[in-house]
């Protein structure tokens, strides 16, 4: 009597470590980018529906989830060095199984985007088509210096875009949007840091990969970092946003500390966001917010749920031996 069959995922048998591996890949931690970005568009639009709020953070979610297990994916040569613990995920569900776990992510964004109107919908496409390639061939953004941060940057924007799409009319002039989109286009430089050596053993090119020397590249970063700052406070001047927005200068004082690891530069950049959404709404609704995505972030660090290791060999000078 041959024992009972187990449902397959891909090409794996369902069980709870199949979807660990697929949560891992899918990196919960970077969900809170554009959540964060999807919260700040629809409050900035009015929006005030809780069932709309908590639909347009799943979709956010899923489709970052998808993003990343489309990267991994993507990018067995650069994570072979960079990562090699994400190639063997990879392997160990298969070929099918990822693809199919991509599948099912993107689908069950588009279902939950049914209930927010036809523009949302119009918004998420273009966000999959973005996500998709900024990894996949023949496009591979991320291969490309200056596209790989507009794409990057694109992804938060578009999410903001996608939380004014279900209150009213998109208005791609507005500050705030203009504001922390090249924000995150500027923090994609430091994205790319911890991946140098493995970007540069595989002859891809990022905006790290295009110096010769891992210090040069962080000084780029450094120096590029600034100038949301410089944008801010044009705005200011000019009128285009409120003086309360000055409180987000005090986000400069950490830029010192933010090339030298990747966590702490996540951690920035995510604190950009949240403080906007408070500056832009101060009320108990946006604390909670804020509070929560620091929660989760911190939950999700705490079990380890993430595909990328922390401790880099550019954070730390490696000990000689002898």
């Amino acid at each position: 009597m041959s024992p009972p069959q187990l449902p397959t995922f891909g090409t794996i048998p369902i069980l709870p470590h199949t979807f660990q591996i697929v949560l891992r890949l899918a990196r919960p931690r970077t969900w809170t980018f554009a959540a964060s970005s999807f919260i700040l568009g629809y409050t900035l639009a009015g929006g005030t529906s809780l069932f709309q709020i908590g639909l347009g953070l799943a979709v956010a979610g899923l489709v970052t989830a998808a993003t990343n297990v489309v990267n991994a994916y993507a990018d067995r040569r650069e994570d072979a060095v960079n990562q090699p613990s994400r190639v063997f995920w990879v392997d160990e569900i298969g070929t099918h199984g990822t693809l199919l776990s991509i599948i099912v992510l993107y689908t069950l964004a588009f279902a939950a985007s049914l209930f927010l109107g036809p523009l949302f919908m119009l918004v998420l496409a273009a966000g999959v088509f973005n996500s998709i390639f900024y990894s996949i061939r023949p496009l591979r953004f991320k291969a490309r210096p200056t596209l790989s941060l507009v794409s990057f940057s694109g992804a938060v924007g578009l999410a903001f875009l996608s939380g004014m799409s279900i209150v009213g009319p998109i208005n791609l002039l507005n500050p705030v949007f203009l504001l922390v989109t090249y924000f995150m286009l500027t923090y994609g430089t430091v994205k790319n840091l911890p991946d140098y050596s493995g970007d540069k053993k595989a002859g891809t090119r990022t905006t790290a990969t295009v110096f010769r020397s891992m210090g040069s590249a962080v000084r780029f970063s450094g120096i590029l970092l600034f100038t949301p700052y410089l944008l801010l406070t044009a705005m200011i001047a000019t009128g285009l946003l409120a003086p309360i927005y000055l409180a987000d200068l005090g986000m400069a004082a950490i830029l010192a500390m933010i090339v030298k690891t990747h966590t702490i530069g996540f951690f920035y950049a995510i604190s950009f966001l949240l403080f906007t959404l408070v500056l832009a709404s101060p009320t108990l609704v946006s604390i909670i917010v804020l509070l929560s995505a620091y929660l989760w972030t911190l939950l999700v660090s705490r079990v380890s749920m993430d595909s990328r290791v922390e401790k880099r060999d550019w954070e730390k000078p490696r000990r000689k031996t002898s």
